[in-house]
């Protein structure tokens, strides 16, 4: 169940905030844009869905504008890594953008979505964070895979060339692990974060939003709800951007480069990446590896109660990458058998479009 990315720049995600005055690019969400224009997307993207629930690369390919087709492969790589999942799932448009850039680059990329007021972003609104865009129009539209084992969530973005629009960036992830939604994941980080169990609280925060948002470069209101309860929980000692985090073990003090959560339909486990000279002993590193993710474990006691595992990365210059990992046997971490969407927290609006559609209202998949 891998999530890949492939898109047109290099994206940031990024906090809700007033737009200015004027700015040359524009949105218009699905019931504000031209008919025909509407149509034309929406029947694009489920003919793309149909494609990649199939396991068809070669008709994706076809469509592909210039700017993906060099480095097409992560798209088939996505569309296989997770091929076993979709088979069987239908695809339902969830929401649909036209950005236009205007005669010139998106500028700073900032695209609004919806309409603002005093307290930002009002309610169904998003904003796309997408600098460097070549001047044109483009169209994002989101889809939910439903009718598996675990639902995904799918984002395909399409560049107008000529009379058509054409595929020019793909995102597909499943949007629950081990057996819990994002919604779900939120409230449980709102329970660690009220214990004081902050390691746990903010990796679950940062899991709820990665399992919630469609795009890494999308905004709402409530991811930036999420954004903005995490922000008060994470770890000191964890890396913050490029700035890495210090881990004191077995006499040594490692530079961790990444914390981060690995999710699949059963397991959660944490995984860490650490900085080393070299990684050509291998049996040294591994099992140095698995003393810096045993000894992790036994400073954060707390994460036997979210994880399943630990797994430590040693990290050289070179590329060179040695795993070693330990069992946290975590009870609470364990995949429950059926999917139960969470009920709608009373926080949230039903329109937000983050929300995935079998999410709003408590609905069944």
């Amino acid at each position: 169940m891998a999530a890949r990315t492939l898109l047109l720049n290099t994206l940031a995600v990024v906090g809700l905030i007033a737009p200015p005055a004027a700015w040359p690019q524009s949105c218009l969400r699905r019931n504000e844009m031209p008919v025909q224009v509407r149509n034309a997307i929406e029947a694009g993207a489920q003919q793309v869905a149909e494609q990649v629930i199939r396991g068809d690369v070669v008709a994706l390919r076809a469509n592909a504008a210039p700017t993906l087709q060099s480095s097409f492969q992560a798209v088939a790589a996505a569309v296989n890594e997770n091929h076993s999942g979709l088979a069987g799932m239908t695809a339902q448009p969830r929401a649909t953008y036209l950005l236009e850039t205007g005669p010139a680059a998106s500028g700073d990329g900032h695209f609004y979505c919806g309409v603002f007021n005093a307290n930002g972003l009002a309610a169904g609104g998003a904003e796309f964070a997408i600098a460097g865009l070549a001047a044109g129009r483009y169209a994002i539209a989101l889809q939910d895979l439903t009718g598996g084992r675990v639902p995904y969530s799918l984002t395909t973005i399409y560049q107008e060339i000529g009379n058509g629009w054409r595929l020019a960036g793909f995102y597909i992830h499943p949007a629950a692990a081990a057996g819990h939604d994002g919604l779900w994941f939120r409230e449980r980080a709102r329970e660690f974060k009220s214990r004081g169990q902050l390691h746990n609280a903010w990796l679950y925060y940062v899991t709820a939003w990665n399992l919630l948002a469609p795009v890494p470069f999308m905004d709402t209101r409530l991811l930036s709800k999420i954004t903005s309860e995490a922000g008060g929980s994470q770890p000191h000692d964890f890396p913050v951007g490029d700035k890495p985090g210090s881990f004191a073990a077995n006499a040594r003090s490692y530079s961790l480069t990444e914390v981060s959560v690995y999710r699949s339909e059963t397991n959660l486990d944490v995984v860490l990446k650490y900085s080393v000279p070299s990684t050509a002993d291998f049996n040294a590193t591994q099992a140095e590896a698995r003393n810096v993710a045993a000894a992790f474990g036994a400073q954060f006691p707390e994460l036997k109660e979210a994880f399943n595992n630990i797994w430590a990365h040693a990290v050289d210059t070179n590329g060179g990458d040695v795993v070693g990992g330990v069992s946290l046997n975590a009870a609470a971490a364990r995949a429950d058998n059926v999917l139960k969407p969470t009920p709608l927290p009373s926080d949230i609006e039903s329109v937000d479009p983050a929300l995935p559609l079998w999410l709003r209202g408590g609905a069944g998949r």
